[in-house]
């Protein structure tokens, strides 16, 4: 997986998956060919789309020999992924979403972050970009350094580091397996491992990606593989419990179990059209969570406790409520309907 680097290889390799995006690519493309850190490669991941992308991609390759173009037959997200980083020879690896966007400066911000503390991962914050809106993310005010207990904490918290790939930059050294392949939710599961070779991480509040909100991205269509979702956040407990065993509480181990279970299952219940199914796909978050640590409203709040009592023991209830709640919930309207495409 790994090529071997020398001297005069790019600093950073850029990953770009592309399936079926070519009304956001050149944008795409023109920020990365943009940027102001200069010793780069591109490596864009052309997974069989069926539309003008892969024209597109050797056009900019036509143009840059720093972008080079693998195309594949379709194999998903994951697979494209894996393609690219047995490609890339620099000796920091970033992934950029062909459909998003980039600051000029990202790449020598992550850089220059991450060559100064020496440290294996950086990253910065971000923007979700919706019609009309932007709501900027930023995990910490001020930038900051972090030991592997204060990362471990952070992920399994997912406020200060949440497992996007696309805002952060890693050292080759710390990417030590592929990403899972047939499964959503693979930056969960791919980053529970890596995080055993990151010892230190540099976090910083500049908002320099644009994670553009579309109707069509896997995460508003693939609802079903919640599951992936829920099951990657299992393996992050045990992962995270067997790599640093004091880095988090029975209360927070509860909490973040719980919270996985329910927000799995509330997408689910609210968007999954028939009845059968849902339960169906529910069926085994219940059977899990009987395994987990009781619920209490101390580790939990009121109302997420009221949701897990009725997960574990009344899970037909538990549907009818989260359907109810969500026709209400006008929040929820007014973004989808500012969602691009």
């Amino acid at each position: 997986m790994t090529p071997q680097i020398t001297a005069n290889e790019p600093k950073i390799s850029i990953i770009v998956p592309i399936y079926k995006v070519e009304r956001y690519l050149r944008e795409c493309l023109d920020s990365i060919f943009g940027q102001t850190f200069g010793d780069w490669e591109c490596i864009l991941v052309d997974d069989g789309s069926p539309d003008e992308c892969p024209r597109i991609c050797d056009e900019y390759a036509a143009r840059d020999p720093r972008f080079h173009v693998i195309h594949r037959a379709n194999g998903g997200l994951s697979a494209a992924r894996n393609s690219g980083l047995r490609e890339a020879r620099g000796e920091y690896i970033g992934f950029v979403d062909s459909d998003d966007w980039i600051a000029p400066q990202m790449f020598e911000r992550l850089y220059r972050l991450i060559t100064q503390h020496g440290t294996d991962m950086a990253q910065i914050g971000y923007r979700k970009e919706y019609l009309g809106y932007s709501n900027p993310k930023r995990a910490i005010k001020r930038v900051a350094v972090l030991d592997r207990k204060q990362i471990v904490r952070g992920i399994i918290h997912n406020n200060r580091i949440p497992s996007y790939m696309w805002n952060k930059l890693f050292r080759r050294r710390a990417i030590n397996s592929e990403f899972p392949e047939g499964k959503v939710f693979e930056d969960i599961a791919v980053l529970n491992r890596w995080v055993r070779d990151i010892g230190s991480a540099v976090l910083a509040p500049d908002m320099l990606y644009h994670y553009r909100m579309r109707k069509s991205s896997i995460l508003h269509t693939d609802f079903f593989r919640r599951l992936d979702y829920f099951d990657a956040c299992r393996e992050r407990e045990r992962a995270i419990r067997s790599l640093e065993p004091e880095a988090l509480s029975e209360k927070e181990r509860s909490r973040f179990l719980w919270k996985a279970a329910i927000n799995s299952a509330k997408t689910i219940a609210r968007k999954e059209p028939h009845s059968e199914s849902r339960m169906k796909f529910i069926e085994p978050i219940t059977a899990a969570c009987q395994e987990f640590p009781a619920p209490s409203i101390g580790t939990l709040g009121l109302k997420k406790y009221l949701r897990a009592r009725l997960l574990l023991n009344r899970p037909a209830l538990f549907i009818r409520l989260m359907r109810a709640t969500s026709s209400i919930n006008l929040d929820e309207k007014y973004r989808r309907s500012h969602l691009y495409d």
